[in-house]
C-alpha cells in the first residue's frame, strides 16, 4: 500500500563543520559523518567507523588537553 508506507531514511555524507555526536561514536567535528533526518524532524548522525578505530581514537585523546 504506498500511501501507508513510511520514507526510506537513507544515510547520506555530511562533513561535519560543527560539532556534532554521532549514535554509535564520540563527537565529531572538522571531519565526515553520515547522518539522515529522523520522523520528529532531527537530525541524526553515525560513524560507521570500526570499533578498531574508534579504540585508536579513544586512546589517542591526551589525558590533559594542553599539557
Amino acid at each position: 500500500m504506498m500511501g501507508n508506507e513510511q520514507p526510506r531514511r537513507i544515510w547520506s555524507e555530511w562533513y561535519a563543520w560543527h560539532p556534532v555526536l554521532p549514535i554509535d561514536d564520540t563527537v565529531f567535528w572538522l571531519e565526515t559523518v553520515y547522518r539522515r533526518e529522523t520522523e520528529e524532524g532531527l537530525w541524526q548522525y553515525r560513524s560507521f567507523r570500526p570499533e578498531v578505530e574508534r579504540i585508536k581514537a579513544l586512546a589517542a585523546i591526551p589525558i590533559c588537553p594542553g599539557v
